[in-house]
């Protein structure tokens, strides 16, 4: 199988360093609108590099899409065009507006578009997905996220990312529906830029909470910030009537308790590389098996687009100071 990636960033160069490993992988084909990044990534992993993703697409069987998020939905028509499945990156879009355009495309064909929610292939989220589906935790009633980077990201990040409820906790709010089964209904939300002021140049925030009420009546708190000293922290608690569980807690959580004998993290997670490294390969084998054998798919573009209605009701709701329903935003 020749696969190809567009956009030769972090992202895409782990991808490609999973590529070049991977049985069912013949060739690596790569474009970047930076060449001499392509020409790296194609030079270690043995690629070939081609000038623009329309070349590309005429030429391989599938493809990943893995450049800034407000190109996604521009190169997922291109791919349905081509006829060429494909693996693309979250958020589907950077809008709402945008996200439905993109899932009213690939609805009209039947090219497999799988969209890169990771955390569904973390072990401790999918065993945590087993136990609520088998009733091992008994009536869920609460779950709690929480998603804090370790390092501010840069100003030209936030420009492009569509705001932090988009970016930040859109994997949340997916993971959120994976582990429970259940849609969320409604939201409560808030955001700050304390400390970090210049977020407020871009209409962003540096933290954010959230309330979300799911439709069997389960409530969850999610919350991000993007800043945390201690490190990359990114967990999540699901109490149910008979037991509750942690996702995420271990050795290397940056955690800094103040109890007596509880030890501190050993050489804590400073980036999400570290934290989900392996999703991304797990990620990667559901997404040619899907190609190959027509094998399931994990996460679709309607999946991606709940994740979108979420962070955009929390959006309007952290900006107007009230609780907005799914059903109002669409």
């Amino acid at each position: 199988m020749r696969v190809g990636i567009i956009g030769t960033g972090r992202i895409g160069t782990i991808h490609a360093n999973n590529l070049s490993r991977h049985s069912a992988v013949s060739s690596i084909v790569v474009t970047d609108v930076m060449l001499p990044q392509s020409e790296q990534v194609a030079a270690t992993y043995g690629a070939d590099v081609v000038s623009g993703p329309d070349e590309l697409l005429e030429s391989v069987d599938a493809v990943i899409i893995s450049t800034p998020p407000g190109m996604h939905v521009d190169l997922l028509e291109q791919a349905v065009d081509h006829g060429v499945p494909a693996l693309c990156e979250k958020p589907l879009a950077t809008s709402l507006a945008d996200a439905d355009r993109a899932v009213a495309y690939v609805s009209q064909g039947d090219v497999p578009i799988q969209i890169g929610f990771n955390r569904r292939f973390d072990p401790g989220y999918r065993a945590a997905r087993g136990l609520v589906a088998d009733g091992s935790l008994g009536t869920i009633t609460l779950v709690v996220g929480q998603h804090h980077d370790f390092e501010l990201p840069s100003e030209e990040y936030i420009a492009g990312s569509g705001g932090e409820f988009r970016d930040q906790l859109s994997h949340d709010f997916d993971i959120l529906r994976f582990i429970t089964g259940r849609e969320v209904v409604r939201v409560h939300a808030a955001g700050s830029t304390k400390a970090f002021e210049w977020f407020a140049k871009f209409d962003d925030y540096a933290q954010i909470a959230a309330t979300l009420w799911l439709d069997d009546g389960t409530l969850a708190v999610l919350c991000g910030s993007r800043q945390d000293p201690v490190g990359y922290d990114v967990r999540m608690e699901v109490f149910g009537t008979k037991d509750s569980i942690a996702v995420g807690l271990g050795p290397r959580t940056p955690l800094r308790s103040v109890e007596a004998g509880v030890p501190l993290p050993t050489d804590p997670f400073t980036e999400w590389i570290q934290r989900f490294g392996e999703t991304y390969a797990s990620e990667l084998d559901a997404f040619l098996a899907m190609v190959r054998d027509g094998g399931p798919n994990e996460c679709t573009v309607q999946d991606a687009r709940a994740a979108s209605v979420i962070a955009e009701a929390c959006t309007i709701s952290a900006r107007e100071g009230r609780i907005v329903t799914l059903e109002e935003v669409g």
